[in-house]
């Protein structure tokens, strides 16, 4: 009798757990398409714990290493890729946990970072540990790499992209500089091929300068609040250029609120042409909780996850308006690294006029033949444009906000084209 009756409590668990499984929309993604991935954490340094999740092209194991590896740097900082790439730009699934048609992982190998430490599954073992400067982050994105290639010796030899988002795009041609030094001083075997920058915080005083006349000339803010934050971004821009970074960054908080409270209207500054995506993302966090981190058997299971955290941003607080300009110029003037630079016309963080400034004010031989090159149009209807001299390249793409790979899917896939053709 005691045997009958554990028989059926067994069957009725097991009933019970397949009714569970029926509900999570995860699981059943995966069924149509298994995606293989591999989801690990790598310790930075002592205590400090970083988390990969990476994405094997097509989803499978077989040929991988002959197909590109691209390396995802989100932005924020404290941005989650295991969110924000994963499931809202270019991962497999949306966040709705539908196949996305777009996905980079169609064709490409796909490595996705939490970090800096603190941020998505990643977590240090004590607050400390949080990084207060760019240097620090890329350090541990280095030696994360570093760690990756010993593991997956496989790739050593794949075609290798950089690709950084926003503040990511900040951190890409510093990190790319300690990834090029590395490799060339064999502390590293990587096949180091390029860097793509999108929406990127690389120049925050040319980003912070043009924000104001954006949003006035697209009729968002009028006369008087156009004048009083010109005037706020003015004075930012002569302190990033005195180096005080701490007291310009009091002044970006101030005007991001003026520009807010007196804008009468919610102003999404990722594209100012769709709704704020932060309750899409609310919901995403209690997806990835209750349906994806359960499936994840190597992460720490006691964190709660979030697309952001806002320790890991205040932390870096000092370093949010530090350029990485002088990285990239010394990566133009003194590597054979293919760069895309790219941003879309309806971001407000980046704004595309922004951008430009900076992509021309660069020191580098390319200087004048950038300057001077012929655009070239985006395929597609209205996508846009895009100049190259030599290995540089700058894209325009229109109908995209500060997420160019979700919001024009068929601009982004030319970049990368452009990126891994080598008779470009």
């Amino acid at each position: 009798m005691n045997l009958v009756l554990t028989l059926v409590f067994t069957l009725l668990f097991m009933l019970q757990q397949i009714k569970s499984e029926e509900k999570n929309p995860y699981l059943e993604a995966l069924r149509n398409k298994s995606w293989k991935s591999i989801q690990k954490y790598v310790e930075v340094r002592p205590g400090a714990h970083i988390f990969y999740w990476f994405y094997y092209a097509d989803g499978t194991i077989i040929d991988a290493d002959r197909k590109p590896l691209i390396i995802w740097i989100q932005g924020g900082p404290g941005l989650a890729a295991t969110g924000i790439a994963n499931f809202a730009e270019i991962g497999p699934l949306t966040m709705d946990m539908r196949p996305r048609n777009h996905t980079w992982v169609h064709g490409r190998n796909l490595l996705l970072i939490d970090h800096p430490v603190g941020t998505g599954f990643s977590y240090a073992e004590n607050k400390s540990l949080f990084v207060k400067t760019d240097k620090d982050a890329a350090k541990d994105l280095l030696r994360l790499i570093k760690q990756f290639l010993k593991t997956h010796k496989e790739f050593r030899k794949t075609p290798t992209y950089l690709f950084g988002q926003s503040y990511g795009g900040k951190l890409c041609p510093r990190l790319g500089y300690y990834l090029y030094t590395a490799i060339r001083n064999k502390r590293l075997k990587m096949n180091f091929k390029g860097i793509g920058i999108g929406s990127g915080w690389v120049d925050p005083k040319q980003s912070t300068l043009v924000q104001p006349d954006y949003l006035y000339h697209m009729g968002v803010i009028d006369v008087n609040t156009y004048t009083k934050t010109m005037k706020i971004a003015r004075k930012m821009s002569y302190l990033i250029e005195k180096k005080e970074y701490a007291t310009a960054g009091k002044l970006d908080s101030l005007m991001f609120n003026i520009l807010n409270v007196e804008a009468g209207m919610e102003i999404n500054f990722n594209n100012i042409n769709q709704p704020s995506p932060y309750k899409d993302l609310d919901e995403l966090k209690i997806k990835v909780n209750k349906y994806v981190k359960p499936i994840l058997l190597e992460v720490n299971q006691t964190l709660e996850w979030n697309y952001i955290s806002d320790e890991v941003f205040h932390a870096l607080n000092e370093s949010f308006l530090v350029p990485s300009t002088k990285y990239l110029e010394t990566l133009l003037n003194h590597t054979n690294l293919k760069i895309a630079i790219y941003n879309g016309n309806l971001d407000i963080v980046t704004p595309l006029a922004g951008a430009t400034n900076w992509v021309h004010a660069l020191k580098w031989h390319g200087t004048q033949e950038l300057l001077n090159a012929k655009r070239i149009t985006i395929r597609g209807n209205k996508n846009g444009f895009f100049k190259v001299a030599k290995q540089l390249s700058f894209w325009n793409v229109f109908g995209s906000g500060h997420w160019v790979p979700e919001d024009n899917p068929a601009a982004m896939e030319q970049i990368l084209e452009h990126m891994m053709d080598d008779s470009t």
